[in-house]
């Protein structure tokens, strides 16, 4: 809830959370590189999660008797194709910008999803190697938050 209204959608919210918060450099500062980090964030939500969600459930795609094999192959392609892209754009790079964004830690999910679903990222070093530094990066701050509660307990 903001200021009493419902805002949905990871896009919209990072856009508040990064006016509200600007501090939080959850998206860039320059205008261009901002735009450009918003489509990215869009591209993990509209471009990525679709083939996640069909490999999760085919029978919502298609559920004509044993179409969920090409269901779940085409979507895999699909979301190989998307991670080929992504694997270029991590070439040489920690984040996807200068420093930590929302639309890195939205990729994170979409790597955690497909994992979570079976779906090898080793043919993607990049995507991969993102993936691990992101989920190393998660543990230590947990540990820390953790460590925090502990003490005010």
């Amino acid at each position: 809830m903001v200021a009493g209204k419902i805002l949905t959608e990871n896009v919209a919210i990072h856009q508040w959370v990064h006016r509200t918060f600007p501090d939080a450099r959850l998206l860039p500062t320059d205008p261009w590189v901002r735009l450009q980090a918003i489509s990215l964030h869009a591209w993990c939500a509209s471009g990525i999660h679709p083939y996640l969600s069909r490999i999760n459930n085919p029978p919502k795609v298609c559920d004509a008797a044993g179409a969920s094999d090409n269901v779940i192959k085409f979507a895999t392609e699909g979301l190989f194709e998307n991670f080929r892209i992504a694997d270029d754009m991590l070439a040489g790079r920690e984040y996807f910008f200068d420093h930590f964004t929302a639309p890195d830690a939205h990729f994170f999910w979409c790597c955690r999803r497909a994992t979570q679903l079976g779906v090898d990222l080793s043919g993607f070093p990049n995507v991969a190697a993102h993936f691990k530094r992101m989920q190393e990066q998660l543990l230590a701050f947990e540990k820390e938050v953790n460590e925090g509660f502990a003490k005010t307990a």
